[in-house]
C-alpha cells in the first residue's frame, strides 16, 4: 500500500452513510418491525412496514455502493454499516403475496447485499483506503478485522451466498406460483365460484424471538466497532441530512403504537359487547306471569308434578 494512501488516524466517519440520525432510524426501523410483527400477530392485522423497510436499505446501499466505487471509504467504516443491513433485510417480513413489486426488490436487494459481503471480505477491503495500523471489530471482544476475523467472513459470505441463492429462487418460484393461483382466484370470483379466506388476509410472518436477538448483536456490533477504531463525526444529530431518517423512523413508530392502540379499543369493545349480550336466565320475564299464571310447587320434597294458579296480580 503506497504512503500517499495513508490517511489520517483515527477515521473522521462519513456522517451520510451511518452518522447518527441514520443509524438510530436503522435501530428504530428494526425493534418497529419486530413490534409491528407481534402487534398483527396478536391483532389479526395487517403488517405493512416491509416497503419502508426495503426503501431505507436500498438507500443507504446505493450511498455505500458510491462510496465504494469512489474509494472515499475505508474497509473499517464498511463492514459495520454492510452488517447492519444484512441483519435488518434479513428479519424484515415481506410477505410474497401482498405487493409483488415490493418482493421482487426486497428478492434482488437481498442478492445484492450478500454480493457486496462477499466481495467486500474477500476482494473489496484490499482496494479501499486504510488509515490505521490495525482495525477493530467486536466478536464477543476487540478483534482485528485483518486477520482470522476475516478468514471468519470469507466462509460465511460462502454460506450466505448458498442460502441466499435457494432463498431467491424459492421466493420468486413462490411469486409466480402465487401470481398464477391469484389470477385464478380472481377469474373464479368474477364467475360467481369459490369463496372463503384467501391467504393473503393471513398473517403468518409474526415476531421472532430470533429476529429480535439479531437485531440486538448487529446494534452492539456497529456500535462498539465505531467506539473501539475512534471513529469520529458521526455522532451527532445537527446535520441536516440526519434529521429525515431519524424522524421517517420515529414516526414510524409511533404509528405502530397507535395501531396497538386502536386494537386494545376494539378489543375492549368487543368484550364489552359480548358481556352485553349475555343475559341471565333468572331476569328474564316470564310470559305466563304477564298471562296472569304463575308455576308453583306445594314443596321442595314433592314430587308432584307443577300446580299451574292464576295469579292475583293485576
Amino acid at each position: 500500500m503506497n504512503s500517499t494512501e495513508i490517511l489520517e488516524c483515527p477515521v473522521n466517519g462519513d456522517s451520510d452513510l451511518y452518522g447518527l440520525g441514520i443509524r438510530i432510524g436503522i435501530y428504530i426501523q428494526m425493534m418497529t418491525v419486530q413490534l409491528s410483527g407481534l402487534a398483527s400477530a396478536i391483532f389479526k392485522t395487517e403488517d405493512s412496514l416491509g416497503q419502508g423497510t426495503i426503501i431505507f436499505v436500498l438507500a443507504t446501499g446505493i450511498v455505500l455502493i458510491r462510496e465504494l466505487r469512489d474509494k472515499t471509504v475505508e474497509a473499517v467504516e464498511v463492514f459495520p454499516i454492510l452488517t447492519l443491513l444484512l441483519a435488518q433485510v434479513g428479519v424484515c417480513r415481506v410477505p410474497y403475496w401482498k405487493g409483488q413489486t415490493t418482493a421482487l426488490i426486497y428478492t434482488f436487494e437481498v442478492g445484492g447485499l450478500i454480493a457486496l459481503f462477499a466481495w467486500f471480505w474477500w476482494h473489496g477491503m484490499d482496494t479501499l483506503p486504510r488509515a490505521c495500523n490495525d482495525d477493530k471489530a467486536f466478536f464477543f471482544a476487540k478483534v482485528s478485522i485483518w486477520h482470522w476475523f476475516r478468514t471468519l467472513n470469507k466462509v460465511g459470505s460462502v454460506f450466505a451466498i448458498i442460502g441466499g441463492v435457494v432463498s431467491v429462487i424459492f421466493y420468486l418460484a413462490a411469486i409466480i406460483l402465487f401470481t398464477f393461483v391469484r389470477a385464478a382466484n380472481l377469474v373464479q370470483r368474477f364467475r360467481g365460484e369459490g369463496g372463503g379466506r384467501s391467504k393473503e388476509e393471513e398473517n403468518p410472518m409474526g415476531f421472532g424471538a430470533i429476529d429480535f436477538l439479531v437485531n440486538i448483536g448487529a446494534i452492539v456490533y456497529v456500535e462498539m466497532a465505531l467506539k473501539w477504531n475512534n471513529i469520529s463525526g458521526v455522532h451527532s444529530l445537527v446535520a441536516p441530512g440526519q434529521f429525515m431518517p431519524f424522524f421517517i423512523a420515529l414516526a414510524q413508530l409511533l404509528s405502530v403504537f397507535y395501531g396497538v392502540g386502536k386494537g386494545l379499543m376494539s378489543l375492549a369493545a368487543d368484550e364489552e359487547g359480548d358481556s352485553d349480550s349475555e343475559f341471565d336466565e333468572e331476569d328474564l320475564p316470564c310470559p305466563h306471569e304477564e298471562r296472569g299464571w304463575s308455576w308453583s310447587y306445594k314443596s321442595k320434597q314433592d314430587s308432584l308434578p307443577l300446580v299451574v294458579v292464576p295469579s292475583t296480580t293485576k
